[in-house]
């Protein structure tokens, strides 16, 4: 974390706690890989490349199929596969985040949470198979909006949902897509587990958060 007087200001101010999902709320990387790697197998292609994984995590299903296909053609044939696709069968590679739940109890006594995330159809059905969905006051995902993150849309809803103005908004992610979103919209920023981002809070365990969502309970 940063200074004493940014805690104590975003502690002060805040009411709306808004997650980013994959990296954040749960450790997806290896999901997230395989998960592509069996579309472009199925497709005769080779897996994912370590170069290509941080873009795949970090973008919505339909930028990162066309990142890694580079074709028209093979997009429209990987867009008709996934009509028939299983999700929920890649769960198995997913991981909460440890403090996870144990944030979000203490934050809901409090505070509105939210979610906003560049997943799309995958989403809900994921917050239920890990009894995570009744934390949350409201779930956008990027089949939500027009424009995914990095567009300030998805936080602009969240805004005008709750009626609340930025200043009273911590949004938690762990991307540069996440960053430049919170910086465009002027809420405030914790960067989980990258130390590389500019922020207003890094975070490496969500018990560091607990002293700002317990305050003025």
């Amino acid at each position: 974390m940063k200074s004493n007087e940014t805690h104590d200001m975003i502690s002060t101010s805040l009411e709306v706690l808004v997650f980013d999902c994959d990296g954040v709320l749960f450790d997806s990387r290896q999901a997230n890989t395989r998960f592509y790697s069996s579309i472009l197998e199925h497709l005769g292609k080779p897996p994912v490349r370590p170069d290509q994984e941080e873009y795949i995590h970090m973008h919505p299903v339909r930028e990162s199929l066309q990142y890694l296909l580079q074709s028209p053609k093979l997009f429209d044939e990987a867009w008709k596969y996934l009509e028939t696709f299983n999700f929920s069968s890649f769960n198995k590679y997913l991981h909460k985040e440890p403090g996870l739940e144990e944030l979000l109890q203490l934050a809901k006594e409090s505070k509105r949470i939210a979610l906003a995330t560049n997943r799309t159809v995958s989403t809900r059905e994921l917050l239920v198979h890990f009894d995570l969905e009744t934390f949350f006051d409201l779930v956008l995902c990027a089949s939500d909006v027009e424009k995914p993150k990095p567009h300030p849309q998805i936080m602009e809803k969240i805004l005008h949902s709750f009626r609340v103005s930025p200043e009273k908004v911590l949004f938690v992610g762990d991307s540069p897509v996440d960053e430049e979103l919170a910086w465009s919209t002027g809420v405030f920023f914790a960067a989980y587990k990258n130390p590389r981002l500019k922020a207003h809070l890094h975070l490496n365990h969500f018990d560091e958060l607990k002293p700002i969502v317990s305050n003025g309970k």
